[in-house]
C-alpha cells in the first residue's frame, strides 16, 4: 500500500465494525473503530490525555491480551445526547502499541486477516 503524502502511519488500518470487545484502564467504556499492527483507534466519552500511557485489554479471537499503549492523540469527534437528555462529548483517541509480545502481534495479525475476509473490498480504511 502506498501512503498518502505526509502520512505518518507505519501500518494500514482496518475498520473493526463493532466486532471487538475490550476496555482501557478498566474504567473507560470504549468502542473500537479501526486497528493495525501498530495501534488502534477508539471512541469514548471519558477524557484521555495525549502523551500518557494506558493499558488496553482486548478479547481477540477468544484470547484476552493486555497491551501497553501510548496515547498519541485524542480529539472531540462529535456531541452526543444520552437517554435522559444529558449532553456529552464523544472523543476519538489513537493509541500506539508499546512493545507488544510476539503472541499479541500474532493474534492481532490473525484478527486483521479475519477483518479482511469480512469485507468485500480488502483495501485498508483511508483516513486523512
Amino acid at each position: 500500500m502506498q501512503q498518502a503524502k505526509g502520512e505518518k502511519r507505519g501500518y494500514p488500518r482496518w475498520p473493526i465494525g463493532g466486532r471487538l470487545a475490550g476496555r482501557i484502564d478498566a474504567a473507560h467504556n470504549v468502542s473500537f473503530i479501526d486497528i493495525s499492527l501498530g495501534g488502534i483507534l477508539i471512541e469514548h466519552a471519558d477524557i484521555i490525555r495525549p502523551g500518557g500511557t494506558s493499558l488496553l485489554t482486548l478479547l481477540v479471537l477468544g484470547r484476552e491480551i493486555t497491551l501497553n499503549c501510548r496515547v498519541m492523540r485524542s480529539l472531540v469527534h462529535r456531541p452526543d445526547v444520552e437517554g435522559g437528555g444529558e449532553r456529552r462529548l464523544i472523543y476519538r483517541t489513537g493509541l500506539q502499541f508499546l512493545g507488544p509480545s510476539e503472541e499479541s502481534l500474532r493474534l492481532i495479525d490473525e484478527y486483521i486477516e479475519f477483518l479482511k475476509g469480512q469485507q468485500p473490498d480488502t483495501k485498508p480504511e483511508a483516513r486523512s
